[in-house]
């Protein structure tokens, strides 16, 4: 196993909108990116009241029947804390997935004495902030001055 674990939620409108996420995950999970290790399923109604959605009892995750059964990882505490994020009348999957990529990384690391120390998933709000930040300086020196294009 990786030293590249990590847990991320994936929200949508209801149950049946479910279907949609299926063949993204299964393609990523067959080819190797990622190895879930644990997949729970949870949905709040009108009021905001969450429930614990079984993923087999779900039938637009029947596709998910390649990936190996969860193990266990995500606690109900956990579960709790993503269920009070999440708007009333939306339905999220939550994921603990190993990072494959990253085997050949984290095992050359152990080889020399180290190893993956930490990560953390950037935001998509601050990636885009940030790239919209450099391409307003893009064309202008840290002074303020206009570089020459040629």
């Amino acid at each position: 196993m990786t030293d590249l674990v990590e847990y991320f939620v994936v929200v949508v409108r209801d149950t049946e909108s479910l279907e949609k996420l299926v063949p993204a995950l299964v393609k990523v999970v067959e080819s190797s990116a990622i190895r879930i290790l644990d997949l729970v399923a949870v949905a709040t109604d009108s009021n905001g009241v969450a429930e614990f959605v079984e993923v087999d009892m779900v039938a637009s995750l029947d596709g998910l029947t390649l990936i190996e059964p969860p193990l266990g990882l995500l606690s109900t505490h956990d579960i709790d804390l993503v269920s009070l994020a999440l708007a009333p009348d939306s339905t999220a999957i939550i994921l603990v997935a190993e990072d494959r990529w990253a085997e050949p990384l984290s095992a050359a690391a152990r080889q020399s004495g180290g190893e993956v120390l930490a990560g953390e998933r950037i935001p998509r709000s601050r990636v885009e902030a940030a790239l919209k930040g450099l391409r307003r300086l893009e064309g202008h020196t840290p002074h303020g001055t206009h570089r020459n294009p040629t």
